[in-house]
């Protein structure tokens, strides 16, 4: 439902794209700009960009020694389940998160919890994971497929660890330096024992496991958002919304700079986003078509 103009009371609103967890709307009447707060419990326009992170329990094996071994497939006795999830979408306040009970923990029964993780994926358009594409992601589909699970509906990744080692010579890549050093919600102190205690059903360590996750997400969204300048690959949310936005963060308020970006066949006028600062271009596309001239520049 559209909302009505704050300046002229008219009906006659559109959409112009998000800002700082806002609905920006143009009213075609009288031309003015305004914003609402968006809503989550509702179907949204605004592609549903999901932060994730799991916490995977230990292997159990056998060996001959403890010193430089291969352990090969055979020498295992108990396979990994996840001990937890947390997620956050982008713009919400909420943090949603499930942990396995302490039953469920000693019966390495992770089934419960995977299908509430699973229902959060398959509404997403777009995740993001620090390692999440050669992690959490593969881990969480290899217990998919063990319990005899569809995969969810398809998505984009974005995995800030990735964008870290392509874009930046960095002394370390891991999230916990990277959220420290940005002054960012950085990851909570640990240690091994807590997840054998995990493993073990103790339910104020299964608590602690699944607050821990929770603030790893916290810290990632911040992060994506303090690279999302930088992502070049990012997928372009102007196509989801069909609208000329900023490709990485959907906002409409994009000034044309006096650059221009050059390939071995044209030359393109360089606009910036001055929601999150990202360069992009405009094609030269027949805006007649639908969808978006807005482009990112390729690396």
């Amino acid at each position: 439902m559209r909302p009505i103009c704050p300046s002229c009371v008219s009906s006659h609103t559109r959409k112009k794209g998000i800002r700082r967890g806002n609905q920006r709307w143009s009213c075609t009447q009288c031309k003015r700009n305004f914003s609402t707060p968006m809503d989550f419990t509702e179907e949204a326009t605004f592609p549903r960009i999901l932060s994730f992170d799991i916490e995977t329990s230990l292997y159990h094996f056998v060996g001959w020694g403890t010193y430089k071994q291969y352990i090969q497939h055979h020498q295992i006795t108990k396979h990994q389940y996840i001990i937890s999830w947390a997620a956050k979408w982008l713009y919400d306040d909420v943090v949603q998160s499930d942990v396995v009970t302490p039953k469920e923990s000693k019966n390495r029964d992770d089934k419960r919890i995977l299908k509430s993780i699973w229902k959060l994926l398959d509404k997403a358009d777009i995740v993001i994971g620090h390692n999440g594409e050669k992690f959490d992601l593969r881990k969480l589909r290899w217990r998919f497929i063990s319990e005899d699970m569809q995969p969810p509906s398809p998505f984009k990744v974005i995995d800030t660890l990735k964008v870290a080692r392509r874009e930046f010579s960095a002394p370390s890549y891991k999230q916990d330096f990277l959220t420290k050093y940005f002054e960012l919600p950085n990851k909570l102190s640990t240690d091994f024992q807590l997840w054998v205690d995990c493993e073990a059903g103790v339910p104020d360590k299964l608590q602690e496991m699944v607050k821990y996750n929770r603030h790893d997400v916290m810290g990632l969204e911040q992060l994506y958002l303090k690279l999302r300048p930088y992502i070049r690959s990012h997928p372009n949310l102007g196509v989801l919304m069909d609208e000329d936005v900023c490709p990485n963060c959907g906002e409409s308020d994009l000034t044309e700079t006096d650059s221009e970006y050059f390939t071995s066949a044209y030359k393109y006028p360089i606009y910036r986003c001055n929601n999150c600062k990202t360069p992009h271009i405009r094609s030269k596309r027949n805006s007649n078509d639908g969808g978006t001239n807005i482009r990112s520049i390729a690396s």
